[in-house]
């Protein structure tokens, strides 16, 4: 999604190094993790576990809601609208 370790850290609420001990498997990940990451990439936990070669979320749409976020600054903006963006995903799913 072209989001660096830290924009996610910041969308996720978690330390840029828990961030990046995801991506360098020196975690194990539990399953609540996965789907959380899949939920912020506009993904499917299967994608990122490797079990689908395509990603699911690639369309115009999720492109240009990433770019929006990118450009919030503000670590509580970012952290009212991922909460908003987690509650209106549950009232879906």
């Amino acid at each position: 999604m072209g989001l660096t370790q830290e924009q996610l850290s910041e969308i996720m609420c978690v330390p840029k190094s828990t961030i990046s001990a995801y991506e360098n498997d020196k975690v194990d990940v539990k399953g609540s993790i996965v789907m959380e990451l899949a939920f912020y990439l506009a993904t499917s936990p299967n994608y990122l576990l490797g079990y689908d070669d395509e990603m699911p979320g690639d369309n115009e749409l999720i492109r240009t809601v990433i770019s929006l976020i990118k450009t919030i600054k503000d670590e509580k903006v970012l952290s009212l609208l991922a909460g908003q963006i987690k509650d209106a995903a549950e009232l879906y799913s």
